[in-house]
């Protein structure tokens, strides 16, 4: 019940800020992101943002769509129990976010190819090019925790699989025997820029 009243609740103040007629109510909210994604094989936690993810909420369905944007990242774990490697990180989007605000619950779907570069293994760099990146896109589910609201923000967090790398030269086999793989978590902050 209490879902409910915070869904209709919501729907009046997005088209008041519109100040439209529901069928054509559309509301354009951004947000700064902030987060973690946690690698399972690895045991690493990467640091995400601040980013900025920009949106389209169509009041009358709520469907919501719009643009990811994460700066690079650099990573550092221990393989195989003693030998340091360090990478940087970038996520590419793959179109559009898209989701759905259902019951109050937000759902959103992202595709983002993962690239790697300046990597170095026991302190020496490795050789991997320019074009080391996940074969296909990642592809990062996320459910909104309790207390989210789409006019403030709040927490989404998910679980998605790493897929494998290509493009690394002679570094490949050991990024894929090291980082891809599921069940890692990805848990985002989202925080409304106003003004």
């Amino acid at each position: 019940m209490r879902r409910v009243i915070t869904v209709l609740a919501t729907v009046p103040l997005l088209l008041g800020l519109l100040g439209t007629a529901p069928a054509a109510a559309a509301v354009k909210i951004d947000y700064e992101v902030t987060g973690t994604d946690t690698i399972k094989k690895t045991g690493s936690a990467l640091q995400l943002g601040p980013g900025r993810l920009n949106t389209v909420l169509e009041a009358a369905t709520g469907a919501i769509t719009g643009t990811l944007t994460l700066p690079p990242v650099r990573t550092t774990f221990t393989a195989l129990g003693f030998l340091p490697v360090s990478a940087k990180v970038e996520f590419l989007p793959v179109g559009q976010t898209t989701g759905k605000i259902v019951a109050g619950v937000v759902t959103s779907r992202s595709e983002l190819r993962v690239k790697l570069s300046d990597v170095t293994v026991g302190g020496i760099p490795a050789l991997v090019g320019d074009s080391c990146r996940s074969r296909t896109p990642m592809v990062v589910e996320l459910t909104s925790e309790p207390g989210f609201n789409p006019i403030r923000g709040g927490r989404l967090s998910g679980r998605h699989e790493l897929p494998p790398f290509g493009g690394c030269f002679l570094a490949e086999p050991l990024i894929n025997l090291l980082v891809p793989g599921p069940d890692n978590v990805l848990s985002l902050e989202l925080k409304r820029i106003t003004g």
